[in-house]
C-alpha cells in the first residue's frame, strides 16, 4: 500500500517587533531663501530605502523628507517654503528572524513638526513608529487516501481499498496564500489652470492626496479606481503678487496587471507609501499654466483563496500492521476581511492670539491609533484625527496660517468569532475632510475613515505524512479473545474501539444492532475480532 498525497501550504508568522524612534536634527535655511520670521505649516513624509535582516536584528535606512511653508519679513512676498531630509538607520531587535527571508516593515509619521531657533535655523522633530513582520510559507505533503502500489503506478485512483483497509476521511477549511508581489501604481496626467486663475509665477508648496480609493480584482490584475485631490499654493505673475491657491479633484482609473490572479481570489493590497511629483509646464503661449504631475503607490499585494481540504485522517487494517506518521500543521484560515467607515466631526478653535479666517484653502489630516485590542466578536479601536487647516487671513503681512485641532474617535469592528490568539492587520486609511468656515475664528471639520481589517484565526491538525506497512503480530492477535465484551465510556467512539479490537465500525453496528454509528457513555458491546488476508 502506498500513501496519496496532495500539497497544502499556508503562511504563519515567524516574529514581530515594533519600535518608536524620534527623528530630530537643526537645519539651516539656505543661502538662496530669506529669513524665517514666523512657521506656518510643516510637511513630512518618511521614505525607505532598504530593509536588511541578520543574526535576529532587521536594519531600517530610510529619510525623514520635509517641506516648511513660512513667513518673511525680508522679501517683497512674505510667503516661501523650504525642503530637506533627514536621513536615519534604526535597528530593531527580533527572535528567530530568518536572514534568508524578507522582512515586511510597515511605518506611521505619528507626528512631525519644525520649531524656529532662529530667523536663519530651524528644529526638525518628528516621531516615527515602525512596525516589523516576518512570515513564512509553510508546505507539506498530507495524506489524502491509501491505494495500491499498481494504481499508485498507474497515476489512478483506486477503484477499491486493498483486502482489510479502513480508511477515515476528515476536511478543514483553510486560506492559501496563493501569491504575493511588491508592484508599483502610477497616476500620471496634466491638469491645466482653470481660465480664472492668474499664470504661476512661483510654485510654494502642493499636496496630491488619494481620496475614494477601491480596489478590486479584474481578469487581468487589480482595477483602482478613485479620486486624487490636488492643491497647490503658488506666487502669480500679477502686480500685486498676492497669493493664489487652487484646489481640485483628478479621477482616476486603472489597472495593475496579475498573471496569477482570478476573481474568486481575495485580495489583500496595502499601500506602502507613496512618491509624488508636480512640475510646471509652459501651454502653447508659453505661459506657465500646465502642471505635469504624477503620483506612485507603492504596493504590497497578496491573493488568498479559501480551501476545503479533504484528508485521510486515519486508518487501520485487520490484514496486516500499518504505522502512520502524523505531523502537526497550523492551518491559517481567513476569519473575515471587513472593511468599516467612521464619520466623525467636531468644531475646531482658531487660538487667540491668531489671524482671523478669511478664507480656507485646504485641510489635511494623519490618524493616530492610540488604543487598539481583540473584544468579544471585534477588534476596538480609540485614536484621534490631527487636523492642519491651511487658510488665507485678513492680514496682509501675514497671509496664511494654519489652525491645528483634534478629533478623538472609537469603533469596534465587528468580527465574528475572533479569539485573542488570532492575527489581525488593520489598515486605517482617511477618506475624505471637508471643512466649513463659520465664522472668522470657528470651522466645523468632518472626516470620513475607512478601517480595513484581515483577521486569520488558526486551526491545528494532525496530517498523515508517511505509511509503513509489515506483517500482522501474531502473537498479538492470537492473544487477543475471538470475542470481547466492551462497556462505552465518555471518549469512546466506534472507530477507536474498531481499531483497538482489530474490527470493524460495520460489524459493531450489526453484531449489536445499533441505529447509528455512534455510541453512548455506559453502552455494552459486543465486540468479534476480525482477521483478512491470512
Amino acid at each position: 500500500m502506498e500513501l496519496a498525497t496532495k500539497n497544502i501550504h499556508t503562511h504563519n508568522v515567524i516574529c514581530r517587533s515594533d519600535l518608536q524612534i524620534t527623528l530630530e536634527d537643526d537645519i539651516n535655511v539656505p543661502d538662496s531663501k530669506p529669513d524665517i520670521e514666523q512657521l506656518v505649516k510643516t510637511q513630512g513624509k518618511i521614505e525607505l530605502s532598504n530593509v536588511t535582516a541578520s543574526d535576529e536584528k532587521v536594519t531600517i535606512h530610510g529619510n525623514l523628507l520635509f517641506t516648511l511653508l513660512y513667513i518673511s519679513s525680508d522679501d517683497l512676498r512674505p510667503v516661501h517654503s523650504m525642503s530637506g531630509q533627514i536621513p536615519f538607520q534604526e535597528t530593531l531587535n527580533m527572535d528567530e528572524l530568518l536572514p534568508d527571508k524578507e522582512v515586511s516593515c510597515h511605518y506611521d509619521l505619528e507626528d512631525c513638526q519644525a520649531n524656529l531657533i532662529n530667523s536663519r535655523k530651524v528644529s526638525v522633530r518628528a516621531i516615527v513608529g515602525f512596525a516589523c513582520c516576518q512570515e513564512k510559507q509553510i508546505e507539506i505533503a498530507a495524506g489524502i487516501d491509501i491505494v495500491s502500489p499498481e494504481a499508485s503506478r498507474a497515476d489512478m485512483e483506486q477503484i477499491s481499498s486493498p483486502e482489510g483497509l479502513y480508511k477515515k476521511h476528515n476536511q478543514f477549511a483553510l486560506t492559501q496564500l496563493v501569491s504575493q508581489k511588491k508592484d508599483v501604481f502610477r497616476i500620471k496626467d496634466e491638469m491645466p489652470l482653470p481660465k480664472g486663475k492668474p499664470n504661476i509665477d512661483t510654485l510654494l508648496y502642493y499636496e496630491m492626496v488619494p481620496q475614494n480609493v477601491q480596489n478590486r480584482i479584474v481578469e487581468d490584475g487589480i482595477r483602482f479606481i478613485g479620486d486624487l485631490q490636488v492643491f497647490l499654493l503658488y506666487v502669480p505673475e500679477n502686480e500685486d503678487r498676492r497669493l493664489e491657491f487652487l484646489e481640485t479633484e483628478l479621477p482616476f482609473d486603472g489597472i495593475v496587471r496579475c498573471d496569477q490572479c482570478q476573481e474568486d481570489m481575495i485580495s489583500d493590497v496595502e499601500i506602502l507609501d507613496n512618491s509624488q511629483m508636480l512640475e510646471l509646464k509652459a501651454d502653447e503661449d508659453g505661459e506657465n499654466r500646465i502642471m505635469e504631475l504624477e503620483l506612485n503607490f507603492n504596493l504590497q499585494i497578496k491573493f488568498y483563496q479559501d480551501e476545503v481540504f479533504q484528508y485521510l485522517e486515519d486508518a487501520y487494517s485487520t490484514a496486516c500492521t500499518l504505522a502512520l506518521t502524523k505531523q502537526n500543521f497550523s492551518a491559517a484560515k481567513l476569519l473575515m476581511k471587513n472593511q468599516s467607515v467612521v464619520r466623525v466631526s467636531d468644531r475646531i478653535h482658531v487660538n487667540q492670539d491668531m489671524d482671523n479666517i478669511l478664507q480656507i484653502c485646504h485641510a489635511d489630516g494623519t490618524i493616530q491609533i492610540d488604543e487598539q485590542e481583540i473584544v468579544e466578536n471585534g477588534i476596538s479601536i480609540e485614536g484621534i484625527i490631527a487636523l492642519d487647516i491651511l487658510y488665507i487671513t485678513e492680514n496682509d503681512d501675514h497671509p496664511i496660517a494654519v489652525a491645528k485641532g483634534t478629533i478623538p474617535f472609537s469603533h469596534i469592528i465587528e468580527i465574528k468569532g475572533i479569539r485573542p490568539e488570532d492575527d489581525y492587520e488593520l489598515q486605517p486609511t482617511i477618506n475624505q475632510i471637508s471643512v466649513i468656515m463659520l465664522d472668522g475664528q470657528e470651522i466645523e471639520a468632518k472626516v470620513i475613515l475607512d478601517l480595513c481589517a484581515f483577521v486569520f484565526t488558526h486551526n491545528e491538525q494532525k496530517l498523515i505524512t508517511q505509511i509503513q506497512e509489515t506483517p500482522l503480530d501474531l502473537e498479538r492477535i492470537q492473544s487477543m479473545p475471538g470475542i470481547v465484551g466492551y462497556i462505552a465510556d465518555e471518549e469512546s467512539s466506534l472507530w477507536n474501539i474498531a481499531k483497538e479490537y482489530n474490527t470493524t465500525v460495520e460489524s459493531i453496528i450489526q453484531l449489536n444492532h445499533l441505529e447509528a454509528d455512534h455510541v453512548k457513555p455506559g453502552e455494552r458491546l459486543l465486540l468479534l475480532k476480525q482477521l483478512d488476508g491470512i
